[in-house]
């Protein structure tokens, strides 16, 4: 990730962009109103750093109850997520635009004590390289170590097959074998085993060792897989989407009673973003001058949040006077 900084006004900032992010070919932008905060998804932020702890699952479940009707609409775990999103609950999504000003709002409206970040981001490669899979859906959905296991043993038999191997047992025995699965299903307590590893068998074809003996197959670890990170253009289910140009970027992890259970996907590492993210630092005392400019543009509260509340909040400030 490359880090910059520049003057802070709307002119300076759209020249540097055509600087450094001259070979993008797509740009995606996303403010935060403090530098040293990561790209990291509310829903990772808990433990006992955080203070809190977020059952997840627990918490999708409740939602798509008490808004039954909004089924007919959103029809996925990855929609619904949007729509939890939207109402502030904790999520695994990040929020992004697709405007530059929109983004840089956001970098500008809180914390004005506070250096804030503007990232830009070429989702391009994690687009062609990384997809929505069952392996990340299930993370979201199971709400305990031994639902998560019970999945991969006895559910997910399109990805794996008995000669897969779970932390170096293969999968078939496990499904056979009741006090080799115990740690992992439990028995009449939950599961305390980790998640260390996950084989898929490989077959090969024409392929020898240095000794000339033919290698008929090799096992590959996948674990990673479950803390990718995939960009989505979410449909436009709510007005706030469209007038914000939004997008999102679905991180893979999971955490277990507060405690990391899948390693989270971190959106800076190399690995992730190679050189198709730049953080761009936008200085405290440039915030309240760039959010006038943002202004001038159009770009303010009531035309981000085309809701009704933040529409009387515009009304109320436009006939007030202090008395």
């Amino acid at each position: 990730m490359k880090e910059i900084e520049v003057e802070g006004t709307l002119s300076s900032i759209t020249a540097s962009l055509t600087e450094v992010a001259v070979n993008f070919k797509t740009l995606w932008f996303r403010g935060q109103p403090t530098y040293g905060h990561k790209l990291l998804p509310s829903i990772f932020r808990q433990g006992p750093s955080f203070g809190v702890i977020y059952h997840e699952q627990k918490m999708l479940q409740e939602f798509k109850r008490r808004y039954p009707d909004q089924s007919n609409t959103h029809k996925d775990t990855y929609e619904w997520l949007t729509l939890m999103q939207h109402y502030g609950l904790p999520t695994r999504l990040l929020d992004w635009s697709s405007n530059l000003l929109v983004g840089l709002y956001f970098s500008c409206i809180n914390d004005l004590d506070c250096d804030g970040s503007l990232f830009i981001f070429d989702p391009t490669y994690l687009h062609d390289t990384y997809e929505l899979n069952e392996f990340l859906e299930m993370q979201v959905q199971e709400k305990s170590r031994a639902d998560f296991f019970q999945r991969l043993i006895y559910r997910l038999d399109e990805e794996l097959d008995g000669s897969s191997k779970l932390n170096g047992i293969s999968i078939q025995e496990l499904r056979s074998n009741i006090f080799k699965r115990s740690p992992f299903c439990g028995l009449s307590t939950g599961s305390s085993a980790s998640f260390d590893s996950l084989e898929l068998k490989v077959d090969l074809e024409n392929t020898k060792d240095i000794n000339g003996k033919m290698i008929p197959f090799v096992f590959s670890d996948v674990k990673r897989a479950f803390s990718n990170i995939v960009p989505f253009k979410a449909p436009h289910l709510n007005p706030r989407i469209r007038q914000q140009h939004g997008y999102f970027t679905f991180h893979g992890g999971m955490f277990v009673d507060g405690d990391e259970f899948i390693p989270v996907g971190e959106l800076e590492n190399e690995m992730y973003s190679g050189d198709s993210l730049i953080k761009m630092r936008i200085r405290k005392e440039t915030k309240l001058k760039l959010l006038k400019e943002l202004e001038y543009a159009g770009i303010k509260e009531s035309t981000l949040f085309p809701e009704m509340e933040y529409q009387a909040r515009e009304i109320k400030k436009l006939y007030s006077l202090n008395y």
